[in-house]
């Protein structure tokens, strides 16, 4: 899959670095500096998930995700933790690299970290197809923070496009 945007320098740079730190922090169970590593909405939407699954009030879910000392706050983490590693297989992220950060405006972009890196490298071959993760990258309060919700600006360009071959229903 293509990944939207474009690079602004053939290096890593802080979005892709952040993105790191979060993997990083979800793979050594560190789901505190992940917790903080996600955009508002990213935080809010994980929270009502986390409250409607376990039946919490939205009030103790949100004093939960807000307060480190709450003592459901570990349950909510765990949780989110457990979520992400079902799409994340633990062992894919151990070697992750960094890549160019492709960026969707000045305040969206893509990281894409890919696995297997095991040595220090500047420069990976060109034309070489990568498994990896990519990561919704959001700049919120002058940080880039992961955007989950992000993926929203991913394009399909088959969706609103009823020339291309899909008809509106009822449109005969």
């Amino acid at each position: 899959m293509p990944i939207p945007g474009e690079r602004r320098s053939p290096f890593p740079d802080e979005c892709g670095n952040r993105a790191g730190i979060f993997a990083e922090a979800v793979r050594d169970g560190d789901m505190n500096v992940a917790w903080s590593m996600l955009s508002k909405e990213t935080r809010g939407m994980r929270m009502g998930v986390w409250a409607t699954r376990f039946r919490v009030d939205m009030q103790v879910a949100y004093r939960a995700g807000y307060n480190q000392e709450h003592p459901m706050r570990a349950a909510m983490l765990e949780d989110f933790r457990t979520t992400v590693l079902r799409l994340w297989p633990l062992e894919d992220l151990t070697d992750l690299g960094i890549s160019p950060t492709s960026y969707v405006d000045d305040e969206h972009a893509f990281a894409f970290l890919p696995f297997g890196i095991t040595e220090d490298n500047t420069e990976v071959q060109r034309g070489r197809a990568m498994n990896g993760l990519i990561l919704p990258m959001l700049l919120e309060d002058g940080e880039w923070v992961v955007d989950l919700p992000g993926w929203r600006f991913m394009e399909n360009p088959r969706a609103d496009n009823p020339e291309d071959g899909q008809q509106e229903q009822g449109s005969g």
